[in-house]
């Protein structure tokens, strides 16, 4: 297998191409490449055919997948407030990558894995790896990811909602020269390539654990037997000066993924915004499809230091493992909300990978949410990175 990626500032179409285009092949030599991904400024949505167009020309690839971004990753830099263009490419012997499109008709028509099996042409004894690229406005990409995660249970789903555009028809995801205004688009790989996903979602537990005993839909009504507002004034009172202040702005919920373990740590909680208060009767309403009594949650923060050490520590967990088995390449989906604004100086995540793993040919972008496992379900996240590095496997062994 291999890899190779490139990102661009250019702003004329050709130079565009030819410099993208150029870098994949003096990497890649007379190798056909076998799947690329384009992560494309909204800039350029009106050039999008064209520009498309030349490059899967340019490139031969059989299958150029990818979606418009607000901001765009490249293996050695991040560009948020301006104008870019990234390119990731492989040669991937030996794995069958197969495109496919998702729209909200599809969604909303689902009544089971079998039905996702038969549309997508794809079984679970295929065994695939997905990459996931939804539109936020024209299809409820939470459903989505969970109707494509039952159906496909175990295996890893990896992406991000394109970004950019601020409302229906301005976003853009596309397959090959084929370009769409709504849906979502994926691939599914399946045979010789591993995808490892590296989950960050730069939250610390502060406080204590704590059982939901009474819920409605996404509203906790009782937690630990009290109002909840009740508890999370308990667990503020006993913060310091400065989380107190933090919590003023940064303060989530994590819900347990896995209830059978006897501590909590990161990496064990679904992190969800606090959507409101009711002052009359204590509730916290927070930003999931439903919470249950008997589940667990945790209080959270986020902050520059705490997202930068909870990436660090994700990616320490791995080290062992890819030292084992190295990684090829990356690609990276991080929220809008992070970027310069969360940690005050450009290219974080991209340096901290280059750190921690090594320099990958990686691409990727700024997305409007991030798609990712937790424990052994995926879900759609908020103000987090994913990362999904591809490793080659050996199907004989």
């Amino acid at each position: 297998m291999r890899i190779s990626a490139a990102i661009t500032s250019e702003t004329d179409a050709d130079k565009i191409v030819s410099e993208l285009c150029g870098q994949a092949r003096a990497h890649l030599g007379a190798a056909k490449v076998d799947l690329a991904l384009l992560f494309v400024s909204p800039r350029f949505v009106g050039a999008l055919p064209d520009l498309i167009e030349d490059i899967h020309l340019h490139l031969g690839a059989r299958c150029l997948v990818g979606c418009t971004g607000a901001g765009i990753i490249g293996e050695d830099r991040e560009v948020e407030r301006a104008p870019a263009v990234s390119l990731w490419a492989a040669s991937m012997p030996g794995v069958t990558v197969q495109p496919f499109r998702i729209t909200q008709h599809q969604v909303e028509e689902s009544n089971g894995p079998a039905f996702w099996h038969s549309e997508l042409g794809i079984g679970p004894e295929d065994e695939p790896s997905l990459i996931f690229l939804p539109d936020p406005f024209s299809i409820d990409a939470t459903r989505a990811v969970e109707e494509l995660g039952a159906a496909y249970p175990g295996r890893p789903l990896v992406g991000g909602l394109a970004s950019g555009g601020r409302q229906a028809g301005e976003n853009r995801v596309w397959i090959n020269e084929k370009v769409f205004e709504d849906g979502a688009i994926g691939v599914a790989l399946c045979g010789a390539v591993r995808l490892r996903a590296i989950v960050s979602q730069g939250c610390r537990p502060i406080g204590e654990p704590l059982i939901v005993t009474k819920a409605q839909r996404n509203v906790i009504v009782e937690l630990a037997n009290q109002p909840p507002v009740v508890a999370l004034q308990e667990t503020l009172r006993a913060l310091s000066e400065q989380d107190r202040q933090l919590a003023q702005q940064a303060l989530f919920v994590g819900r347990v993924i896995n209830e059978y373990q006897s501590e909590f740590h990161r990496g064990d909680f679904l992190i969800r915004n606090i959507v409101g208060l009711d002052p009359n009767n204590g509730a916290i309403a927070i930003g999931d499809r439903e919470i249950r009594p008997g589940q667990t949650i945790q209080f959270q923060l986020r902050d520059g230091a705490t997202a930068n050490e909870d990436m660090r520590e994700m990616i320490e967990k791995q080290e062992a493992s890819l030292a084992k088995h190295p990684p090829g390449g990356a690609l990276i989906f991080s929220c809008l909300g992070r970027g310069e604004n969360l940690f005050g100086k450009p290219n974080h995540d991209v340096n901290l990978i280059r750190e921690k793993i090594g320099p990958l040919p990686l691409a990727g972008f700024f997305c409007n949410g991030e798609i990712g496992p937790v424990g052994d379900k995926v879900f759609v996240h908020g103000f987090t990175s994913v990362i999904a590095l591809f490793e080659p496997v050996d199907k004989e062994n």
